[in-house]
């Protein structure tokens, strides 16, 4: 008999809840659960105490190497970090996790966000913390490892570009075993675009009017959600 290894748990963060983004780089994964018990300790006990669960919750803490790709920190690792130092809904976020080879254990709530540094040494890597405390119930969920990798679109930059522009894509499933195979502003295909990583790419904004251009990326398994964008004049 082996024994399972504690690597095997993947984490996504959507902002949505619809749209998952993996959070790489991760060193350190450890969900907790924090229940409220109340004693129901009575006479007729013969002096032992007893309980009951009356309230619980649950935390989430991953620590995680900060990864850069072409200059760029990895999309999964911005969008909660984007949660530091906010209020109200800004704060929150949703998160899954789940078995990476398939095993059932699978979940995914809405929480609050912490993001601190976790090392500051010369000599060290830069890791960050981000604790995730659960938001109300925490959900059991088919476990989404086999699910169609169609791309996710985080952001694009510069907002507002016109034509001949190049525009930086941000996102996830960009290459692997379903690599891209089309960018469309609006609905016209872009003049250029290169797939530099998994998750970035670059792209050249087609002629067209100044207005709505939503991007959408496209791979063998469907077509990303549009991503809002407005092109330039």
């Amino acid at each position: 008999m082996s024994a399972s290894l504690a690597r095997r748990f993947k984490l996504d963060v959507s902002g949505d809840g619809t749209n998952w983004l993996p959070f790489k780089g991760m060193t350190d994964f450890a969900p907790t659960e924090n229940p409220t018990t109340q004693s129901t300790a009575d006479y007729d006990s013969d002096g032992f105490d007893s309980f009951e669960k009356t309230l619980t919750g649950w935390q989430l803490v991953a620590k995680a190497n900060r990864k850069v790709n072409a200059g760029v920190f990895d999309p999964g690792q911005e969008l909660v970090r984007a949660r530091q130092f906010k209020f109200g809904d800004e704060a929150r976020i949703w998160v899954r996790w789940y078995d990476r080879n398939g095993a059932p254990e699978a979940r995914s709530g809405r929480a609050l966000v912490e993001w601190n540094q976790s090392k500051t040494g010369v000599a060290d890597i830069e890791e960050v913390t981000a604790t995730f405390k659960g938001d109300g119930a925490l959900e059991d969920i088919d476990n989404p490892h086999e699910d169609a990798d169609t791309p996710v679109i985080a952001s694009a930059t510069p907002s507002g570009a016109a034509a001949g522009t190049t525009v930086t894509i941000q996102g996830a499933n960009f290459t692997g075993t379903v690599p891209t195979t089309g960018v469309k502003f609006g609905a016209t295909n872009a003049s250029n675009w290169q797939v530099i990583s998994d998750s970035l790419i670059s792209a050249v904004v087609p002629a067209g009017s100044a207005g709505a251009a939503n991007i959408v990326v496209t791979n063998a398994e469907g077509a990303s959600t549009a991503f809002p964008y407005t092109r330039g004049a």
